[in-house]
């Protein structure tokens, strides 16, 4: 119940700063969009104390740490790959057309009788 309570607070944290925004609409627009990002980052700092806030940001943490591991191919690689891609979406474009044609023929010659 305290987490919920927790988490209801936050929200209304990020409520009222949206609103705060659209009611000072005669401040800077700079200033306005700061008056929501603080109240992100107070909303934030709320909800990190319930126990789902913690469990997010250890998970979160986790999936820094993963995408750290990652190995990105170089340009070559990349470019290899690509064109890899772009045939064989040409190939399997041309054999989907050619079964295509080929049922058509196939429909429409033998089993209905039409002829072109």
């Amino acid at each position: 119940m305290k987490d919920k309570l927790i988490l209801i607070i936050a929200g209304l944290v990020v409520a009222a700063s949206v609103a705060v925004y659209y009611y000072l609409d005669d401040l800077i627009q700079v200033a306005r969009v700061g008056i929501v990002l603080a109240g992100m980052l107070a909303a934030a700092a709320i909800a990190y104390t319930s126990d789902a806030g913690k469990t997010a940001w250890a998970f979160a943490r986790g999936a820094n740490i993963e995408r750290q591991k990652v190995v990105w191919p170089n340009r070559r690689e990349a470019m290899m790959v690509t064109l890899m891609v772009i045939i064989l979406v040409i190939v399997i474009g041309l054999f989907i057309a050619l079964v295509d044609k080929l049922l058509f023929e196939t429909i429409y010659n033998l089993i209905l009788g039409v002829s072109d």
